[in-house]
């Protein structure tokens, strides 16, 4: 499970910070099960740092309504359309490599089931 959740880079102090909060939020509210607040954090991150990975990892996760990583890589069949949402490429394209390999990991067995592999 991912535990941090970081602004993209070249943001000022003032919007690192509001960014941190607001992701903090975010991945509380999802873990809470209050989806459309959550949305709506990533939503205000999304407005200062369009190239926020984690803010659209976070959309991906509240518009599934998962509560958690754990949630996603335990139930790869319920999720099975998650890989083809915008909010999942968008994160992968903008996710530097370590985010990247780290979202990869949580999707792999989401990728299996969409490739045909018996889970």
């Amino acid at each position: 499970m991912k535990s941090s959740h970081l602004p993209s880079a070249s943001l000022s102090a003032n919007d690192v910070e509001r960014v941190q909060k607001e992701l903090t939020l975010g991945f509380l509210n999802l873990s809470e099960g209050f989806f459309s607040q959550a949305q709506m954090n990533f939503e205000i991150v999304l407005q200062i740092d369009k190239a926020c990975a984690d803010a659209h990892w976070g959309l991906m996760l509240a518009k599934f309504q998962i509560k958690n990583e754990d949630e996603l890589s335990t139930n790869p069949v319920q999720f099975k359309e998650v890989t083809d949402s915008l909010e999942c490429k968008n994160a992968l394209e903008l996710a530097d490599e370590n985010l990247k390999n780290i979202y990869f990991s949580l999707l792999e067995n989401i990728n299996k089931i969409n490739e045909g592999e018996n889970y």
